[in-house]
């Protein structure tokens, strides 16, 4: 379904008008451009029965897009006077189909808000142009979510992006492309210029889509898999042996006879690793360390 775009000289007089500029702390870049507004939605493969989770809704310009398909969106947003705005904003027939949040998506770096957590088992899909201070925290979370939506179509920072889908041995892999290769099959759906936000950022953002594997890390393996990933990758010029050395307060030859390495020898720094022996390095280290509790 098309659908007017709302002018950004409308966008700006309305957001005025309510005492909220765009906010640098809050990541607040408004995607305004209709077309691509509306291809973000195609890209999600939203249908009518369907219930969307949005998160940093901001003026509800993607909000308007994700009604128009006919689905249910609950809309999630930190600040009030932006919430009224988009409340405006909305064709006032669709508004039944809206529910808001008005909360931080984020309870602490590693859990989401309860009021979040609370819908995710109603959603089938996270759309979402996230903001770029928070995006990886809040991607890291939905993808390790025990219950929830298994497609996720999030506009994040291209760094992010980078990041979320980094392989094994290059400068951008590290924790969060581990999390994200072992939790979900990811790819990048487009590239957005600055020039299609308002306030226009200083970076390029990119379109990744992430569907959760059923057999993803739970329970106590995720709970040790990130424990050891925080180690592993501490400090990235140092081995893998000798950051969890430095982060563990152990010994590189303690830590290497604990994971099977050969301290003179194994030279490779974490990056060098692929997910699933990193998810294997991490239960051996979890279960060294439970030993060492007992004792």
């Amino acid at each position: 379904m098309n659908i007017p775009s709302i002018p950004l000289a409308r966008l700006r007089a309305e957001l005025e008008s309510a005492g909220a500029p765009p906010r640098r702390r809050h990541g607040q870049n408004f995607l305004h451009d209709g077309n691509l507004l509306a291809a973000i939605v195609r890209d999600a493969e939203i249908t009518e029965a369907q219930t969307v989770l949005e998160i940093g809704a901001g003026p509800g310009l993607l909000t308007r897009h994700l009604l128009s398909t006919g689905a249910k969106v609950i809309a999630v947003e930190i600040d009030p006077r932006v919430a009224d705005v988009a409340q405006r904003l909305v064709e006032p027939e669709w508004l039944d189909r809206l529910e808001w949040i008005e909360a931080d998506v984020l309870a602490n770096q590693r859990s989401l808000a309860p009021a979040v957590v609370e819908v995710l088992p109603r959603c089938d899909a996270v759309v979402s142009n996230l903001p770029y201070n928070i995006a990886a925290l809040v991607i890291g979370n939905l993808l390790t979510a025990p219950v929830g939506p298994d497609r996720l179509i999030c506009m994040v920072q291209r760094e992010v992006g980078e990041r979320l889908l980094a392989k094994p041995g290059t400068r951008e892999f590290g924790s969060l492309g581990v999390l994200t290769s072992l939790c979900a099959a990811g790819k990048l759906v487009r590239k957005v210029p600055p020039a299609a936000f308002w306030p226009r950022p200083k970076v390029d953002s990119v379109i990744v889509r992430l569907d959760r594997h059923a057999d993803r890390p739970q329970g106590d393996v995720l709970e040790s898999l990130q424990a050891f990933l925080a180690a592993a990758f501490h400090t990235r010029r140092k081995t893998l042996i000798n950051s969890v050395a430095v982060a563990g307060g152990r010994s590189p030859a303690e830590v290497a006879r604990i994971l099977g390495f050969d301290v003179k020898t194994e030279k490779r720094r974490a990056e060098a690793f692929n997910p699933i022996q990193l998810c294997d390095l991490a239960q051996r280290w979890a279960i060294a360390l439970s030993g060492h509790k007992r004792s």
